[in-house]
């Protein structure tokens, strides 16, 4: 089987890679190990879109607009909030064209000096497919295209931790107007960026009530109450579990979904008992993917860093162009009193540049996605959605210039 694009990962950005490469007139074939698109924007329900804007610019790049505006069309997105439904929706759509391949994984990479020939892919039901492809888009978020390529790649902090993960959740039928009183009543009790007269409601503390049930031994995986308002009517999605993994260990990864599971009714439960407006609340669904923030990180021709978001860096081969900063979700889970005290300020962006999305040691290997070329501050900060997507179109319309080495338009890109 040959294309011209081969594209693994069918989460958001091998989504936006796959549909602009096709889109610039390429034969492109979309490798998913799952049976549905959109990774942990929709399976894992991941919201909302991070903070993508500065003052009154955007900063995402057009697809990403594209997908924000279809969401307004199909009634799916509230201010930077969507339904992950409706998203699902709109990427099929746009992938017409594109041919699928679900239940498939790469499991044999045969290279031709530092090029890519082909690669094995295996199905669920034992079905053996050989792709041969002129590029490659790593977008698998656990770089394991490059993995299987022999490149090199990083892993963790510097003594080999990932971040935590998280399995996020909605709940509906919350009262919105008693969350507002509480915030409004009691602002100590939340963090301080949060605000009773937010559009959308962004809110997390309830220390208070997270201190009282565990004095009256409620089990609770938390210090702290995490929620973000929804489309729709008294919809909340539920980044609050928390648990320390090592994010390339499969057991480990499988044994998190049963502890996850179990977090996400605690949760819930305390939220009915403790919480002003969550009485009569009841929960619509749990995401069917573990939020792993973190796994593998491929070595790019450049190495993206904490210090880039810091420094507020630009480069001569800055493609994307980013604000949200280094966000990094320990094993252990304990309050920073200066996070705790302090609303983020958003006043310049930082670029990533192209070099940190194409392979250092294979030349028609790109990566995109939370396993881009990162040190493990520059990931926490790049691995949100907008990001993501913004990697996809810009490799995806790279993909559409060249033919089978991606180092060939460096240069070009330069200038």
């Amino acid at each position: 089987m040959h294309f011209d694009v081969a594209v693994f990962g069918g989460g958001i950005s091998g989504v936006s890679a796959a549909v602009n490469a096709f889109r610039m007139g390429k034969k492109v074939i979309l490798i998913e190990q799952s049976f549905t698109v959109g990774g942990s924007a929709t399976s894992g329900l991941v919201n909302p879109f991070m903070r993508y804007w500065l003052d009154d610019k955007i900063l995402a790049g057009d697809f990403f607009q594209e997908i924000l505006d279809d969401l307004k069309k199909y009634n799916g997105r509230f201010e930077n909030t969507f339904d992950s439904e409706i998203l699902k929706i709109i990427l099929f759509e746009k992938l017409e064209g594109v041919t699928l391949l679900f239940r498939a994984m790469p499991i044999e990479v045969i290279k031709n000096g530092n090029y890519i020939e082909k690669v094995v892919v295996q199905t669920s039901v034992g079905n053996k497919y050989e792709i041969n492809a002129n590029l490659y888009i790593d977008a698998t978020g656990d770089s394991s295209l490059s993995y299987l390529s022999g490149c090199k790649t990083f892993s963790g902090d510097e003594n080999g931790n990932n971040q935590a993960a998280t399995l996020m959740f909605t709940i509906s039928n919350v009262d919105f107007k008693k969350v507002r009183e509480s915030i409004r009543n009691d602002p100590d009790n939340f963090y301080k960026w949060v605000s009773p007269d937010s559009k959308v409601l962004s809110v997390a503390g309830y220390f208070k009530e997270v201190k009282r049930a565990k004095k009256e031994g409620f089990s609770y995986p938390n210090d702290y109450f995490f929620f973000i308002q929804l489309p729709g009517n008294g919809r909340v999605t539920v980044n609050t579990t928390h648990i320390g993994i090592n994010a390339t260990d499969e057991f480990e990864i499988s044994e998190a979904m049963k502890i996850a599971h179990k977090q996400v009714y605690q949760v819930f439960d305390f939220a009915k008992k403790y919480v002003s407006g969550f009485k009569d609340s009841y929960i619509e669904k749990i995401a069917c993917l573990l939020g792993i923030r973190e796994s593998r990180r491929a070595e790019g021709m450049y190495v993206f860093k904490g210090k880039d978001v810091v420094d507020k860096s630009k480069f001569d081969d800055g493609v994307i162009k980013a604000c949200y900063g280094v966000d990094v979700h320990k094993k252990e889970q304990v309050i920073d009193e200066n996070e705790k005290n302090s609303v983020p300020k958003y006043e310049d962006y930082y670029e990533i540049p192209i070099r940190s999305l194409i392979s250092r040691e294979i030349k028609n290997l790109a990566v995109i996605g939370r396993g881009f070329s990162s040190d493990f501050f520059g990931q926490s900060a790049a691995r949100i959605i907008p990001t993501c997507v913004d990697m996809g179109e810009v490799v995806g319309k790279l993909a559409g210039k060249v033919k089978k080495d991606f180092h060939e338009l460096f240069e070009d890109s330069r200038n």
